[in-house]
Order: structure tokens, then sequence, then C-alpha cells
């Protein structure tokens, strides 16, 4: 079409071929939700960037870091002067500016990362409506951080969406299906607040043994008899026909026993609950550069409303208040670090066209969390019992990195409960934390630790092989002719 516009310039005045600069997404949908897309400059938003040189037929990012980033990868546009006779036919060029590219951002997401913790919830939420118990379980969310920087290494969001969808214009069938039942436009990781369930649990506990309400060697009795004592509130194991009988502070949480902080719950108020989590973040955005702005959350007090018993009992287990996973993969991180909660970022630097590095990540302390040291090691060994004897033992079974996370299971009537799991590797020298969120998903030692384990083998490969390749030669060199089948050594 192009060539023929050519030949025929003299018999179509006023017709000039153009360069129109598109995207493209060589990865489709990989990370979509994260970088959003771009379309036309809206009327509103001509009014608003107008006076910075945008036009009525630009392309302006929509959404994302698309959007996020605009101002540094739009660049300058280049201009040309054509002299024109009396029928608009071009003459010749008067001149030209060359245009201007825009700068390459460098993410700190590892796409690798990115495409492990993508396809993990994919295939998990695919085999819980397989196995037919969670056949509405149809999303989930995924944060994989640097705790010790706040880096974003994997933020996944399903369903999600190729952003190539949207060059030049989305078709109205394809906008339909990505507004769907389930929104594949909507950043779970980001912009939903859900119910967090018992991951919530480490903050009543740090509020319980703040306010000095409880000891660290008190025990609870964990049986259907106590029901009474708690509005007739339940433990999830009664359902099994078990019970957790007795149990301290550190077997409560690795067993995420409901009695043990129902209890803490009655003994509490809103207030000491409310004020612990929001320390670590809760109930504020975490500062992450993302557009639509991330969702706060909500960890409600008494300048809210009043709380009557029965609803401290569920604030207790996380059922009163709504966080993102985003949030939680940073207040866990705080925990991990024993007190230093950094600000998430996605960009690592942005480099102009000239080769000159406009910005650069640095690495940011949101908030410092003042804790006893005791208290701090109660967490660690609380949280790390949950993946060597408790709720999430099975999903981490063998795993030779020393990980410590909570699972949780949140009510969402009318529909299944969320699962969620967060946690941290190594253990006592952290470096990457995850929250996984699966929507309508049941237990979190089920439907979302597998998610999370997933995500650390990929990120832990070369140290898993490490360990396993030196295993396997001391193995090897101890017992030359052996039949004896040789495991790795138990990690805590």
């Amino acid at each position: 079409i192009v060539v023929r516009v050519s030949e025929h310039r003299v018999d179509l005045p006023g017709v000039i071929i153009e360069e129109e600069p598109y995207r493209s997404y060589p990865r489709g949908e990989l990370a979509g939700s994260l970088l959003g897309y771009v379309g036309q400059i809206s009327a509103e938003e001509l009014k608003q960037l107008g006076g910075e040189g945008y036009r009525g037929r630009d392309r302006i990012g929509k959404s994302g870091l698309e959007r996020a980033y605009e101002r540094l990868l739009r660049g300058v546009d280049g201009e040309t002067q054509v002299e024109v006779d009396s029928r608009s036919r071009p003459m010749g060029t008067i001149g030209s500016v060359e245009p201007t590219s825009g700068a390459a951002l460098e993410l700190t997401v590892d796409a690798g990362l990115q495409e492990v913790a993508e396809s993990a919830i994919r295939d998990q939420l695919q085999a819980l409506k397989r196995e037919g118990k969670y056949r509405n379980a149809a999303a989930g969310a995924a944060v994989a951080m640097d705790v010790r920087s706040g880096a974003v290494r994997a933020i996944a969001s399903y369903p999600g969406f190729d952003p190539g969808l949207f060059v030049p214009r989305i078709s109205e069938t394809n906008w339909r299906a990505l507004n769907g039942t389930v929104s594949s436009l909507f950043n779970r990781a980001v912009l939903g607040a859900y119910p967090p369930g018992s991951v919530f649990k480490p903050f009543t506990a740090i509020a319980a043994l703040q306010a000095g309400v409880v000891s660290l060697n008190e025990r609870f009795l964990c049986t259907p008899s106590a029901a009474g004592k708690y509005t007739g509130k339940k433990c999830h194991v009664w359902a099994q026909g078990r019970s957790h009988g007795w149990q301290n502070l550190i077997e409560g949480m690795a067993n995420s026993c409901n009695i043990v902080f129902y209890e803490l719950g009655q003994r509490l108020t809103a207030d000491q609950m409310a004020s612990a989590a929001r320390a670590f973040g809760l109930s504020y955005p975490t500062g992450l550069n993302y557009v639509p702005a991330e969702a706060s959350g909500a960890v409600p007090g008494s300048e809210t409303r009043s709380f009557m018993p029965g609803e401290r009992l569920s604030y207790a287990i996380g059922q009163q208040v709504t966080v993102t996973p985003l949030q939680m993969a940073v207040a866990y991180g705080a925990i991990a670090t024993k007190g230093t909660a950094y600000m998430p970022y996605t960009l690592e630097k942005a480099t102009a066209a000239d080769g000159t590095v406009v910005e650069q990540a640095v690495p940011t302390v949101s908030r410092r969390i003042d804790l006893p040291d005791s208290l701090w090691d109660y967490l660690h060994k609380s949280l790390r019992q949950v993946v060597i004897s408790g709720t999430a033992a099975c999903a981490y079974s063998g795993f030779p990195i020393p990980v410590a996370g909570k699972t949780g299971s949140a009510q969402a009537p009318p529909g299944d409960s969320h699962g969620w799991f967060v946690g941290w590797a190594p253990k006592d020298d952290p470096e990457l934390v995850v929250a996984v969120f699966i929507e309508r998903g049941g237990g979190g030692g089920a439907a979302a630790a597998p998610v999370a384990r997933k995500i650390m083998e990929a990120y832990f490969a070369d140290d898993i092989a490490a360990l396993r390749s030196g295993s396997d030669k001391s193995a090897s060199a101890a017992d030359v002719g052996s039949s004896a089948v040789y495991m790795l050594p138990p990690s805590d």
C-alpha cells in the first residue's frame, strides 16, 4: 500500500506518508498486568497533558508501568516542514528535526521468575478445578520481593492479558473478553484488597505479647467443648474430627489454631490489634509507583466503629480487615528482617537515548518496627514451625532451603474461602519474601503454599543444585559401593 501511494503522490494532493511507532510485546501476556497498556489519548487526558506537548493523535500509557513512567518513556516528537504548491502537493522539504527516543527502562523484575509465578498460579487453579472441590477458583496473585532492598522480582496477577491486544487499538470483542466475569485487567497483586485470614495471626500475637495479656508459656485447650466460650466459633480441624489439644503460642501459630487466637481476641481491643498491624504498614499504601494507585486495604479501629465481642474474635484471625498481596509481602519482609520494611519498587534504572542514566533506584526504608528480641525470636521460631510441622509442612516437604511463613484460609461468603501463604527464605538470612493469594481456592496450605514453593524453587535454583550436588558427593565419598539411598539432611 505504501509503495502504491508513493507512486501516485502527484495525484494525491495533501497525502504524506509518515512512520509511526507502535509498541511490541514479544512475550505476550508475560507481566502484562504489571506493564499495563497504551492507547490513544482521551479528551480529558489531553486537557491535563496538552501543555506538555501532547496532541490529539498521540498514544500514551493508560495503566501499569506504561502510565506510571509515561514521561520517561515518551521521548520527543520529530518535525518535518514540507513546501507544497497551490494544490497542496509536496514540492520539497524545508527542514526537519529528528525525533528523540524515550528512556529505556530496566526493571527489577526477573523475566524467568515472573514466568514461573504466572504459570504456577495458572497450573494451581487448573488443578483445583480438576479436583472438583473449588470450581470457582479462577484468579490469583503473587509477589516476590527482595527483603534487603524492596526490589520486586516478580509480581503476577491471573488472569492477565497481552498488552499487544491494544496495538494499535483493541477490538470490541477482545475488550469484552478482558472485562468478563473474572476481569483480566484487574491487577490483584496491587489493587485487590482481601481478608487475610490466618496470615494476619502474627500481628494478633504481637499485639497480645506487647499488651502483656499472654505469655509464651501459657497453654490453651482446643476442643469442641471450648466453642461455647467463644460464641460458638470453631477451630478449622474440628470438621475433620480432630482437635489440637493443649497449645502454646508457638504451637498455636504452627497449627493455625483458631481457639488460641480467639482467646487473644477476647483479651485485646480492636485498637490494639489494629496498632500492631498498622506498624507493619497494613492499611497504608506501600509506595509502589503504579497506575491506578494501589489499594490501601483497611485495618479498622474504634475511630471507624465499635466492635462487638464476637467481631473481635474474628478480627484476631484476620476476618475484619482487608489487605493486598503486596502489603503482605512488605509486612512479612519486615518480620523477616526483624523490623526493617522497604518501599517496593520495580524500576532499577532509566537510561536516556544518549546513554545518560536519568533515574536510578535507591532502596528506601519505609518504616522501622521496634520490638523486643524475645518477640522477634517468637515470630521467627513459630513461623518456621509452620513450615516444619504445621500447616505448610506438606507443601514444603523436602525443601532444602529453610523457609518461615504462614498459611491462611480467609472466609469470603457466600463463596469458597481464599487461600493465602506468605513466607520468606532463608529463614535466618532472609533474602526473598513471597506472598501468594488464590481466590476461592480454599486452605492456604493446599492452594497457595505450593505456588510459593515453585517460586522459591526457581529463585534459589542454583543454591538448591549446589546443596544437592554437595550432598551427593559427600554420600558417594563416604559409602562407595553401598546400595544405601541418601536423602538431604533436615534443613533445620
